[in-house]
């Protein structure tokens, strides 16, 4: 709320204060205790709404001081360097521009323990490219020598998170309602019958919200150097973190702390199991389609593959020597099979795919985005000039339908 907005809130109680006391003139009449205690009552809201203006006022005021600082020191305010940042800045360099003017002042150089700014990464940013010269990141605090180690990637490849619905929460439980049966009586009825009955069963499911963390030594050094640790978190943090939140979704057993992964929920549909020769494992991921498409009445959204079955698929011909996919000297594109994205994960294990309606059924809500920090209070780190960052994401992860969901055990 604006202090404007305070302002006018305020005024409308005085104006009904007002407007009151002059009832009680116009009547003639003696103050009662009910128009005592509605008096103090309008008056006490009156001396909130000045403490809160007050307050919002202070807050103002150092946020202009704090600007006018920034405009000496850079030649810009906040809100402009805001404005200028890129949308698509990593969460390696969110971090390094919000720990710049930290480690540059020499604050983690002190004769104790200390901690770094914590540092919170929106959702979108963890899907930046990384390692790309960023000029409204923290810059160059120390000149890099740089060293050939982490390699980025020109696109990022599927993973099983990219698959599902997005979600935010600010709870540490998100309860939903599952749907566990569905008997359709729908039929064709005569003139004054009674019409048959369906059913649906429901039940209320809570999902805990689960933290995933790790954390990396570095030394001092490195933080100075923006662009090193800007790598360095997307690189090994945040890829740390994706890693294993992936393998939680899929495979988490739901005892605490882990998540409850789609591999163990019940009711899942009916196991497909590939054929032998000439059936394919595309031809049985074809059926477990079709399957979950006929019972469970949604579409399915994508699949999850080990990369050595998909690769195994690569190779195929057919009776002329032709490849069936992609020929080796195309250019590579996103995996996808029968029309629908693949997510090629080592998290899934070798001869088995998982087949579902991962956009529609299935939905993981984050608190927060990746939380960054670092400190100097681990072990024997002050007096050896190192220092443990940290990264952690929390999240929740539900199941609307599992019967929208199936395995394909492939040969």
């Amino acid at each position: 709320m604006t202090i404007e907005h305070m302002q006018e809130q305020q005024q409308l109680v005085a104006r009904r204060m007002k407007l009151h006391v002059e009832a009680m003139e116009r009547e003639n009449r003696p103050e009662t205790p009910e128009d005592t205690k509605r008096l103090a009552d309008y008056k006490a809201e009156i001396e909130s709404w000045d403490k809160r203006i007050a307050f919002e006022k202070g807050q103002a005021a150092i946020a202009s001081q704090a600007d006018e600082t920034w405009q000496k020191q850079h030649g810009g305010s906040p809100a402009s360097a805001a404005r200028g940042r890129s949308p698509g800045s990593s969460a390696g360099a969110l971090f390094a521009e919000g720990t710049a003017e930290f480690f540059k002042g020499g604050h983690h150089r002190t004769s104790g323990t200390w901690r770094s700014p914590a540092v919170d990464i929106p959702y979108a940013s963890l899907f930046a490219t990384t390692l790309t010269e960023d000029p409204a990141s923290g810059g160059k605090l120390v000149i890099p020598a740089y060293q050939p180690g982490i390699v980025p990637t020109a696109t990022r490849p599927i993973v099983v998170m990219d698959l599902l619905m997005p979600g935010t929460t600010d709870s540490n439980v998100v309860t939903y309602m599952q749907e566990t049966s569905f008997t359709n009586a729908a039929a064709p009825v005569a003139e004054g019958i009674a019409k048959p009955e369906s059913a649906l069963v429901f039940t209320q499911v809570p999902e805990p919200v689960a933290k995933i963390a790790h954390w990396l030594p570095v030394t001092e050094e490195l933080l100075e150097d923006a662009p090193a640790i800007r790598s360095y978190i997307d690189g090994r943090l945040r890829l740390g973190v994706e890693l294993a939140a992936d393998d939680q979704v899929l495979n988490g057993n739901g005892t605490a702390p882990n998540l409850r992964g789609l591999l163990n929920r019940t009711g899942l549909a009916t196991t497909v199991v590939q054929g032998v020769a000439p059936d394919t494992a595309a031809d049985a991921i074809l059926r477990q389609i079709g399957a979950i498409t006929t019972t469970a009445l949604v579409a399915p959204t994508g699949i999850v593959m080990n990369p050595a079955d998909w690769f195994a698929l690569q190779p195929l011909k057919d009776t002329t020597g032709q490849y069936i996919g992609r020929n080796p000297f195309e250019a590579p594109a996103p995996p996808s099979l029968w029309g629908l994205p693949v997510a090629v994960t080592s998290a899934i294990a070798a001869k088995t795919a998982f087949v579902g309606a991962f956009a529609t059924q299935a939905q993981f809500f984050r608190r927060g985005g990746l939380r960054v920090d670092s400190s100097n209070s681990h072990a024997d780190f002050y007096i050896r000039d190192l220092v443990a960052i940290r990264a952690e994401q929390r999240g929740a992860l539900c199941c609307y339908r599992p019967g929208s969901f199936g395995k394909v055990t492939l040969l």
